[in-house]
């Protein structure tokens, strides 16, 4: 009998201790930042015709492209001459235009700078806005010259 007390005790101190053991636990924080990507690039110099004002023309510039991890982004486009190409021998010779640029800013005056809706972040490789002007026809011949115009076109997130 006293063996077999000394065998219970065993068994309830070795068991009990297994059951006695505590858990043990810890939290890891952990943080990283994703690096602003916000870029863009616009086509370069445009040179084309103007067939005195017998029929509308269009222009196409070229794509503008946005890169970016930023939400609500916006595009604005602004001219120089207040959305007219203008002669550069007589400054009073104008020719009124409208911009596009593809289906953020579409037919617009650019009597004052034109901007987009916020937009979502772009593909890897960037969203690519076809830019393009239009103008004409006109009832008169425009006067012979050079014309031009500066377009400034300008990305901006909060």
């Amino acid at each position: 009998m006293k063996k077999f007390a000394l065998v219970a005790l065993f068994a309830v101190a070795v068991f009990g201790m297994a059951f006695a053991v505590t858990t043990q636990g810890g939290s890891v924080s952990s943080s990283g930042s994703a690096p602003e990507v916000f870029t863009l690039a616009v086509p370069g110099t445009y040179t084309g015709t103007i067939a005195n004002g017998s029929t509308a023309e269009t222009w196409s510039i070229g794509n503008v492209v946005v890169t970016s991890n930023v939400k609500n982004w916006t595009i604005s486009v602004s001219s120089g001459n207040s959305g007219y190409l203008v002669n550069s021998a007589d400054n009073t010779e104008k020719i009124a235009y409208t911009m596009t640029l593809g289906s953020l800013i579409v037919n617009k005056s650019l009597a004052s700078a034109q901007t987009s809706a916020a937009q979502p972040i772009t593909a890897k490789t960037g969203n690519s806005y076809a830019l393009s002007v239009k103008f004409g026809p006109s009832a008169d011949y425009y006067q012979a010259g050079t014309y031009s115009d500066t377009l400034t076109v300008t990305i901006s997130h909060n």
